[in-house]
């Protein structure tokens, strides 16, 4: 039994997820204490104008449809498990064309059109979109260092990952800390984001140039992936990162749509219990996230090597692990949720209970599904699974608001509205992406 114990923790994998889910702890303590550290050192009208620069800025990024992070996090595990190198010298360059490019748009159309937009959102005060230009500097540094992490991540180098990830929160924390000090303003907040994005892109760069060669597939000197960006042809790839970013926005219609039926036909309170039961749930998942992590790297190689047989051994094996973990773990959440939940937020959310029970339906239905993702991206079937997306949202979408247009809604039946978009979504792209799987798997023994 301990000899079994033992094996089980000297494998790669488990000791990358180890290592992701500790700095999972470290990253997600520090995110806290700088957001801590946002409420109360700015004031209250500060932390508003804050909060809609951030908004409106986030928005816009909504409509960045290139899907370039995980569409090259996908193919690049996937050019490192058949080494070649030559195709992780274009992923990489094809990555810096369409960040460089997006970035570009956003400064211009925000510089322009920012503050007439904001002008006519906020009553004529056009700051908000003057900020958020600003703001838009962020973008080409913030995904350079997500490039230098999707590297790190194709090469299963999670150690390195890992403590990269808690210098950056450790960088937020004192870039926010230190300039709202000087000047607690929403300009110092702007201010403290431009300085964090590039200080943490450098420090990045320095871990990319140390130890790009020490892996047994090497990666390109950064200049060298510059001066290709200018040259690839991103006719191979942009289809690719279309269907990811589609499908990342069809998910977030999940939540949004039962939300806003929420508010439209039961009212802001009802709303607004739903939304604080869904932010408790996203809190579950740091059980799972180290994991997750641990597959965009590990799914992509196994395809890249052809090593299907395997690959469809150890995932049939995670995911029964995840379930049996998911069964229990909720099990004990429904039952303890009413008791800590009024405990730390106060009498105010005793009606959302019943909602964050029900929710974890949903929290244990995506802990199990999560791990499809990364599958139905290394074997191509991208087109399958948004279409499968739609179909669930046609399939739950038009019984409920017909239940709800009866005036029978609650904010318990978004909660259900949730679960089932969720589960009807998994359950179909299981059933598409298991089977292909083991056609690869039988394809794969019989030419050997």
């Amino acid at each position: 039994m301990i000899r079994r114990v033992q094996d089980f923790f000297q494998r790669k994998f488990v000791r990358d997820t180890l290592a992701l889910q500790i700095g999972k702890i470290g990253t997600t303590g520090m995110t806290v204490l700088s957001s801590v550290l946002v409420f109360r050192l700015l004031s209250p009208e500060a932390y508003g104008a804050w909060a809609l620069t951030f908004s409106f800025f986030t928005i816009w990024q909504t409509l960045n449809l290139t899907g370039v992070n995980v569409s090259t996090s996908t193919r690049l595990g996937m050019a490192v498990g058949a080494q070649d190198e030559p195709e992780i010298l274009n992923l990489t360059a094809f990555y810096v064309q369409m960040s460089s490019g997006w970035a570009a748009l956003s400064l211009a159309l925000f510089a322009i059109i920012g503050p007439i937009l904001s002008g006519l959102a906020y009553n004529g005060d056009t700051h908000i979109g003057i900020l958020s230009a600003w703001l838009s500097l962020t973008i080409l540094p913030d995904a350079l260092y997500s490039l230098v992490m999707i590297a790190f991540q194709s090469q299963r180098a999670m150690r390195t990952l890992a403590v990269l990830q808690n210098i950056n929160q450790f960088a937020l924390l004192l870039c926010t800390g230190m300039v709202l000090l000087i000047s607690p303003t929403p300009e110092g907040m702007v201010a403290s984001r431009l300085i964090y994005s590039v200080s943490t892109l450098l420090v990045a760069l320095v871990f990319y140039s140390r130890m790009r060669q020490n892996f047994a597939v090497h990666f390109p000197a950064f200049g060298t992936i510059l001066r290709r960006a200018f040259t690839v042809s991103p006719r191979l790839y942009w289809r690719f990162g279309v269907l990811n970013a589609l499908d990342k926005n069809v998910a977030n219609l999940y939540t949004e749509i039962p939300l806003q039926i929420v508010g439209i036909y039961v009212g802001k309170a009802a709303a607004g219990h739903l939304e604080f039961a869904f932010k408790a749930m996203t809190l579950t998942s740091i059980l799972t996230s180290a994991v997750f992590d641990n597959l965009q790297a590990v799914v992509p190689q196994a395809v890249g090597r052809g090593d299907f047989a395997r690959l469809q051994k150890n995932f049939i094996r995670v995911m029964l692990t995840l379930a049996l973990t998911a069964a229990g773990f909720y099990t004990a959440f429904v039952l303890l949720v009413p008791l800590f939940v009024p405990l730390v937020y106060g009498d105010k959310s005793i009606p959302a209970v019943p909602v964050i029970q029900a929710l974890s339906v949903y929290g244990m239905v995506t802990m199990i599904g999560g791990i499809f993702g990364p599958l139905y991206r290394a074997l191509n079937l991208m087109l399958s699974a948004l279409l499968i997306k739609i179909l669930a949202l046609m399939i739950i979408l038009v019984p409920s608001l017909l239940w709800f247009q009866q005036d029978y809604g609650s904010a318990l039946g978004g909660a259900w509205m949730i679960n089932g978009l969720f589960t009807v979504s998994i359950v179909l792209t299981a059933a598409v992406t298991l089977p292909a799987l083991k056609r690869k798997a039988t394809d794969s023994e019989i030419k050997t």
